[in-house]
């Protein structure tokens, strides 16, 4: 099997570098394609149509699993989904038998994946009834945080998700604003974003997720970026990576 057509769709350029040096060094593969959001992951699989897709789970305009269901389980080429999903959603992807890579990965996990889809391919496997039983168990499974735990010196408190503003990242923290108070927590953005209902709250900007519920207006800036006004007179910034996600919710 060579002459493959394979596309990255990841929105972080270094995890897109990373899958790209492994890809190159595969002499199977021609063509590479990136995607830095499921809009465009959609875009080139409709008119590229590649053997193969490296799916990340969370971008900007389409999830990994939006873009499945925007263009039907029977459209998708080979799919490698990479993730930092919880133990819930691996389980999903063993049960099903679908292929994924649990972030941070190394070559060798990476070439044990790739050779696996090369098989799919090689075989012409049908793949679709796997994706379809995939969404399913997602959806079911997902179960999204109620609230978060805190902590303010030695003491513990739980901040209810309906009482958070808007979460925004400082360096290897993560702040949770409040109308009352802010708190710091030891986690990661992206992780909270998984967890959290997405109908409820939004990303706008690589490091900020915001709360649909304190949402006042949204004001043009410039070069595509808009300013989101809060209820309370807070200021964030839109990012245009992230406007079709904010509008589309």
């Amino acid at each position: 099997m060579t002459n493959l057509t394979v596309l990255i769709a990841d929105d972080e350029p270094p995890a897109r570098k990373k899958v790209r040096s492994f890809l190159r060094k595969k002499s199977e593969v021609h063509t590479i394609l990136e995607a830095e959001n499921g809009l465009q992951a959609v875009d080139f699989i409709r008119q590229e149509k590649p053997d193969l897709v490296l799916l990340d789970i969370q971008m900007p305009g389409l999830t990994g699993f939006e873009v499945i269901e925007t263009l039907g389980a029977e459209q998708m080429p080979a799919v490698i989904f990479v993730t930092a999903y919880d133990q819930y959603a691996i389980a999903a992807f063993e049960i099903q038998a679908v292929d994924y890579l649990l972030k941070p990965f190394d070559e060798e996990r990476f070439a044990k994946s790739f050779d696996r889809a090369l098989g799919h391919i090689e075989f012409r496997t049908d793949r679709s009834l796997l994706l379809k039983n995939l969404l399913t168990e997602i959806k079911k499974e997902q179960t999204y945080l109620e609230r978060l735990t805190v902590r303010l010196g030695r003491r513990f408190f739980f901040v209810k998700c309906e009482n958070i503003m808007f979460l925004h990242t400082e360096e290897k923290y993560v702040v949770v604003y409040t109308p009352q108070k802010d708190y710091l927590i030891r986690d990661t953005l992206t992780r909270l974003e998984l967890r959290l209902n997405p109908d409820k709250f939004v990303r706008i900007h690589r490091s900020t997720i915001v709360n649909l519920e304190y949402v006042r207006e949204v004001q043009p800036w410039s070069h595509g970026d808009c300013v989101i006004l809060l209820k309370n007179g807070h200021k964030l910034k839109l990012s245009r990576r992230y406007r079709h996600r904010f509008f589309t919710e």
